[in-house]
């Protein structure tokens, strides 16, 4: 990872915090940073250009998200990956997203409905330029969009951890992504679905979508071991 140099200064430690959990983030939902590799606090702080405490608040916040786990007289490591761990992702992801969009729907807005028709504009665009990470970014901002009107702080904040667990196999499998205009045409229908005011349709929809993305990953998975291409922090 490259050097990311900071200040050190007692003002600004939590922007740095903020940062070094971006940076750590970033590194293990990539790959760069393998399932089941050490992450050595000194190597993490001269990566970043900070000292150590930030370093060991951010690792303890990625723990929180399930990307980091920390044990007595061995430090911190990335979380290792399976078929198992991503299915128990979807199977609470499919419950707890239907649930937000059902409970949305007497909250939905014109002017809502048509940002979330121009966040999927800009996502297929995206997705069409290969420029997967930005894409992803807008694919949640379309979920989120559609769920935050539930006015529900605890099931949005399951679902931020959810997704954060479920974009470390989608960017580990890019093979198992269907064409930009398949994956678009999913999500307009279930806009549509809601713009026609029908929950039914808008949730059995969602939980087809949800679906056929594990049942892809899965088959990914089985017919080749998903392994991230990239290194650990113990490497100098």
């Amino acid at each position: 990872m490259a050097n990311r140099q900071g200040n050190n200064s007692p003002g600004t430690e939590l922007s740095l915090v903020d940062r070094v959990q971006r940076a750590v983030r970033e590194a293990i939902l990539s790959g760069e940073y393998e399932a089941g590799s050490r992450l050595l606090v000194s190597r993490l702080a001269q990566e970043n250009g900070v000292s150590p405490i930030p370093v060991r608040e951010a690792l303890r916040r990625l723990e929180s998200e399930r990307l980091v786990e920390i044990a007595v007289n061995r430090g911190a490591t990335v979380t290792p990956i399976s078929v198992n761990d991503m299915r128990d992702i979807y199977e609470t992801r499919l419950v707890i997203e239907t649930y937000a969009l059902r409970r949305a729907f007497p909250y939905f807005t014109v002017t809502l409905l048509d940002e979330a028709e121009r966040i999927l504009y800009g996502m297929t665009r995206l997705l069409a330029d290969a420029r997967d990470r930005q894409a992803h970014e807008q694919h949640r901002r379309f979920h989120f969009i559609l769920y935050e009107p539930a006015h529900s702080a605890w099931t949005m904040h399951v679902i931020r951890q959810l997704w954060t667990g479920a974009e470390r196999y989608l960017r580990l499998s890019p093979e198992m992504r269907s064409t930009p205009e398949a994956f678009a045409a999913e999500h307009a229908a279930i806009l549509a679905a809601v713009r026609e005011g029908d929950p039914t349709v808008a949730v059995s929809l969602l939980a087809e979508h949800l679906r056929r993305t594990e049942t892809l990953l899965s088959n990914t998975a089985e017919g080749s071991t998903i392994t991230p291409p990239g290194g650990d922090a113990s490497r100098g």
